[in-house]
């Protein structure tokens, strides 16, 4: 490969771009487009042709600053979403996100044959995967002979560059109608949505080059035939983007959402329990982990609610609003002070915790408590559901970590990371700079890895004495909530 690489994130909020040298990273330029999200009611969705417009914008600037030196175009993306094309290869839907819960009761359907779809998939039974979408929409009558489904957000950007509806192994592995093992669609998932493969995308290998069409090459300023590769899903970037990738080492991720993940040669599934997925990550290796709908936006949602003063000063006084952040939740000590929150704040929760209907709940309040409390107590609640997962991961055979990496916006918080530390009782590793997805996807393409560590934090014993105990007790009040017959309905 010669010239530049070009590598776009197609993210929940964003569309990021980074031109990456041919001696590799760190990038020579960036480009960042804010998504929009339709919410209301249980409705989550964005425009497809929205996202490709953002994407076609960042690929144009980007190709611009390197006068035509692009030597190819590859891609990450979010996964879950779904919509529908019509013949002539228009949208005929918005892409329903994963933090779209209309599809919530149609999950019961695939609940019947729940854990042997877990099996063939690494899918628990849950309404964020394309399957229950692809119930829903079938049931409001939306699903036409002829549509053809788009399975992620970047399904459809690609079909504008290449002419061509494919998707990679790695991104199609999060839509639940793929037999894992075998690297195929699942014949049990499309039986049970009454589908066969013509009205799916052509499965390819995330690092099969496609050309670039003519039209799409003249519109970017892209040079003639440049290969476009469809590269892996936001999951397989980031664990490659923070180097995650040797055995005792876990990535986590503080974007929108969040994760806990492990690089696994085998895959490994859970008991019927099915409190982590299993998902492709490419050339032969799978992720092993699980996904919370709620990371760095309890972060935002604390920011608007109770942190709004050092929001208005940092942008008064043009101060670094992380730095402020940490002072305020630095203020309050680990465990703050008895306060056990559950954050599950935006459109229910998906590991280990399975449903639509969850809802957040702070525990312990009293006069002493104050809103540096209540913020600690936020984040803690996102660091043991993700330690939930972990936890599970380890009864199955995953070996326990001694480093964790940390990506994402949201890690910039230091604060936060220490409170990982603490609750995973692990060193925790933070490289400032290039966003993890970006910097993944050159891995993937290129053959490299990702070495070093910026920061490294290690776990306090306080911190770590203090987090056993309100882990434990933080996992029992979620199951009494929701064992509770007038709770998550």
């Amino acid at each position: 490969m010669h010239d530049v690489l070009l590598a776009v994130d197609i993210g929940t909020t964003n569309v990021k771009g980074a031109i990456f040298p041919p001696e590799g990273s760190p990038a020579s330029a960036s480009k960042r487009i804010s998504l929009e999200i339709d919410s209301a009611l249980g409705t989550a969705e964005q425009d497809p042709e929205e996202i490709a417009q953002a994407v076609f914008s960042v690929i144009k600037e980007l190709a611009s600053k390197v006068h035509g030196r692009v030597g190819a175009v590859a891609f990450s993306s979010q996964m879950h979403a779904l919509g529908t094309l019509s013949r002539s290869g228009r949208p005929k839907t918005k892409l329903l996100t994963y933090f779209d819960t209309r599809a919530a009761p149609l999950a019961r359907e695939v609940e019947k044959v729940g854990y042997e779809l877990y099996l063939e998939t690494g899918c628990p039974p849950l309404h964020v995967y394309p399957l229950a979408k692809i119930l829903y929409l079938k049931s409001r009558g939306a699903v036409e002979s002829g549509d053809r489904f788009l399975l992620s957000a970047k399904d459809y950007v690609l079909l504008k560059l290449t002419g061509e509806h494919v998707l990679d192994l790695p991104t199609a592995s999060g839509s639940q109608l793929l037999d894992v093992k075998r690297l195929r669609w699942s014949g049990l998932a499309l039986s049970l949505a009454g589908l066969d493969e013509s009205s799916l995308p052509r499965l390819v290998e995330g690092e099969e080059p496609l050309p670039v069409t003519r039209e799409a090459a003249e519109q970017l300023g892209l040079p003639s035939g440049t290969p476009v590769y469809p590269g892996v899903s936001d999951a397989a970037a980031n664990q490659l983007g923070v180097g995650a990738t040797r055995e005792g080492e876990l990535a986590v991720n503080l974007g929108t959402s969040a994760a806990v993940r492990a690089l696994s040669e085998q895959t490994i599934f859970d008991d019927e329990r099915m409190r982590f997925f299993v998902y492709y990550a490419g050339k032969g290796r799978w992720l092993i982990g699980g996904a919370v709908n709620n990371g760095g936006i309890v972060l935002e949602w604390l920011a608007s609610n109770f942190l709004q003063a050092e929001v208005e000063y940092a942008r008064l006084a043009s101060a670094p609003l992380g730095d402020l952040l940490d002072r305020v939740i630095s203020s309050s000590p680990p465990g703050a002070r008895g306060l056990v929150v559950l954050p599950f704040l935006a459109g229910g929760e998906r590991f280990p915790v399975r449903s639509s209907a969850a809802r957040g709940l702070i525990y312990g309040l009293s006069l002493a408590i104050t809103r540096a409390d209540i913020a600690r107590a936020m984040l803690e609640g996102v660091a043991f559901t993700l330690r939930w997962i972990y936890s599970a991961m380890l009864e199955r055979g995953v070996k326990k970590a001694r480093l964790l990496r940390v990506g994402g916006g949201a890690a910039s918080l230091r604060s936060w990371r220490q409170i990982l530390a603490d609750v995973f009782e692990a060193s925790v590793c933070y490289s400032p700079g290039e966003e993890s997805a970006l910097k993944g996807l050159y891995t993937y393409i290129r053959g490299s890895e990702v070495e070093g560590c910026g920061e490294i934090l290690e776990p306090s014993a306080e911190g770590v004495a203090t987090y056993r105990r309100v882990f434990e007790e933080y996992v029992q009040l979620c199951e009494l909530v929701k064992a509770a017959k007038w709770a998550w309905r």
